[in-house]
């Protein structure tokens, strides 16, 4: 490749890096259906016909989305994992959710962005690249068992990381909303503490009953 040809694809991949800040940071403030590409474009500082450019539709670059910040959360999910089987179980878990939240704080733009968009108008189609969401909940889902064996019925375990997921996404996702009714800062230590604390005390009992099965009294 000479170095016109080189410098043109520096720039075209700059260019499509821009278009997609921009887009995570207006998908993650804007629900889909009232988000534009006027307003992506603006947010990268780029014309929004140049956006059309690179992704035709809204939701090709909505796509485009999901799939950047469901991959980043799976990529440190793997790390959360790292060590925990070398831990009882309930310090695992302990753990794990600290290195959860510790990146969700620094990372928000996926938890917001599905929590903006977890209501959908009636008798529309789903809206585009949730696919890739409910594959990311089920792979996450996958890795967090095999680190932590659980000892219960399909059912049990499906409705515990169920509930905390919908915890997490509700309490960090729309941790603004949280946050000012507890007179909190979203993202403050107090905050996330608030949400570990509330998390745990929701599902620990069956968390535990997952962990010990029979053994648990």
């Amino acid at each position: 490749m000479n170095r016109t040809k080189k410098k043109k694809s520096t720039k075209r991949k700059q260019t499509r890096e821009k278009i997609l800040e921009g887009a995570i940071h207006v998908f993650s403030n804007y629900p889909y259906c009232t988000a534009s590409i006027r307003m992506i474009g603006k947010a990268a500082g780029i014309d929004h016909p140049l956006v059309n450019y690179y992704f035709p539709t809204k939701s090709m670059l909505f796509e485009e989305v999901i799939k950047q910040v469901t991959d980043e959360y799976f990529q440190a999910n793997i790390s959360w994992i790292n060590g925990l089987e070398q831990l009882d179980p309930e310090t695992a878990v302990d753990l794990y959710i600290d290195r959860f939240f510790d990146f969700a704080a620094k990372h928000q733009s996926a938890l917001r962005i599905v929590a903006l968009n977890m209501v959908q108008p009636e008798g529309h189609d789903d809206i585009p690249g949730y696919e890739q969401v409910r594959n990311f909940f089920a792979e996450t889902k996958q890795t967090f068992i095999n680190a932590i064996p659980m000892h219960g019925t399909a059912d049990e375990i499906e409705t515990f990381t169920n509930v905390f997921n919908t915890l997490a996404i509700n309490y960090l996702g729309a941790g603004n909303y949280h946050a000012s009714i507890l007179g909190l800062q979203p993202g403050s230590p107090e905050y996330l503490k608030w949400v570990k604390e509330t998390v745990m005390l929701v599902t620990l009992p069956q968390l535990r009953k997952l962990i010990h099965g029979n053994k648990q009294k």
